[in-house]
């Protein structure tokens, strides 16, 4: 997208965002229970499912980051997101049973094995981490803005408009205002990375040229980018992300959300293919795009590499495939705040009021509750993505 596309990009990403408000608005009107809220009334189908499990995972940690990490250490970048792609296939094999558990958080779990303590304990630590995961979606939303605008949007305020979002959709309705966000959102994402790849390819001259432009190590199993004992470290990213994965509560939600527990099982199915189509076209794209334009970027500066499916978006692909890439970009980081900011306000709702304060609370107050507490723990997380 050239520059003077810049603000027809802006309105056509707000134009969509506006849309989104919209849709999210006229489906909250008809949420009027708690399970309606928070799993969606467990009525979603497979279709719906798929998208919004991508949404789960790929967030601004494969555009931003793993793309900066992919310029540094090549097609070896993909061990990181391996371990993922082993912990999905796990919870294949178990996605229908979790469903058929049918309750609302991974605290509920908890305490059915170990007891109320650990309930406590799991809803504290998960509260913690998620916070600072919205937190940096919304940086991550500051820095595409600022980057595709060319400074015009400054981060800090792309870090408010991309927390207004977020905020917003999830207080809206909820597992009901993700699924059916994430729907889009999803297909943008897909799509964006199955048109662009072959562009990006073509304008690095092809793979012969890349080799030429990059090191050799860029293209080995593993790059000596991982330093001293390579193997040992490319085992324990694999590791970190595969016991991340199936750690996430954001997923076993949107299990109990299911139609079926048929539904469940063949939704993380596609979603396996998803992800690992999107992680590693995301590596590719990252690759070839840093053998082009390595002179225009230095991974000395932090965040610098961060730029490169950006960069990538505005300068090597077609004008209407660098919208729908960069689209993409904003896409995750909305959808994946939406899935980390829902979790913890379901955790305290239902770990910590409900079972130790009040049990029996109205329908439409604890959906109200909940609301306030989205809005509240948003501003938190926001207040963290500032300092």
């Amino acid at each position: 997208v050239k520059e003077g596309g810049m603000s027809t990009y802006l309105i056509i990403i707000l134009a969509y965002l506006i849309a989104l408000t919209v849709l999210n608005f006229i489906r909250s009107r008809r949420i009027k229970s708690q399970e309606q809220f928070m799993v969606a009334g467990r009525s979603l189908k497979w279709q719906v499912m798929v998208f919004t499990l991508i949404c789960t995972w790929i967030g601004s940690g494969t555009f931003i980051s793993g793309a900066e990490f992919a310029s540094k250490a090549g097609i070896s970048a993909l061990w990181l997101a391996a371990g993922a792609w082993v912990g999905i296939i796990i919870i294949y094999f178990l996605a229908a049973k979790i469903h058929t558990f049918g309750q609302y958080t991974v605290g509920d779990v908890l305490e059915v094995r170990y007891g109320p303590a650990a309930r406590v304990f799991g809803a504290i630590a998960l509260i913690m981490s998620f916070v600072s995961i919205v937190s940096y979606q919304f940086v991550a939303g500051g820095f595409i803005l600022n980057v595709v605008t060319d400074g015009k949007i400054s981060e800090s305020l792309g870090t408010v408009i991309a927390a207004v979002f977020v905020i917003l959709f999830t207080a809206l309705g909820g597992m009901v205002a993700i699924a059916y966000t994430d729907l889009p959102n999803g297909i943008i994402i897909v799509l964006a990375c199955l048109l662009a790849v072959p562009f990006v390819y073509v304008a690095a001259g092809g793979l012969q040229t890349a080799q030429q432009a990059l090191d050799p190590g860029y293209f080995a199993v593993v790059n000596n980018q991982f330093g001293a004992h390579p193997w040992l470290k490319a085992i324990g990213y694999f590791l970190s992300t595969m016991f991340l994965l199936m750690g996430v509560q954001s997923m076993y939600q949107k299990f109990y959300s299911a139609r079926s527990g048929k539904d469940a099982k063949k939704a993380v199915f596609w979603w396996t293919l998803g992800t690992i189509f999107v992680e590693t076209i995301v590596v590719i794209i990252a690759v070839f795009a840093y053998s082009k334009l390595q002179g225009q970027i230095d991974l000395s500066i932090p965040k610098a590499g961060g730029k490169v499916v950006l960069m990538a978006a505005r300068s090597m692909v077609p004008a209407p495939v660098g919208v729908l890439l960069l689209g993409a970009a904003c896409a995750v980081v909305i959808s994946t705040g939406m899935n980390y900011l829902l979790s913890p306000s379901t955790t305290l709702m239902r770990d910590i009021y409900q079972r130790f304060m009040k049990k029996d609370a109205s329908q439409k107050n604890m959906v109200a509750l909940q609301k306030v507490l989205i809005v509240v723990i948003g501003v938190l997380a926001f207040l963290l993505a500032t300092q």
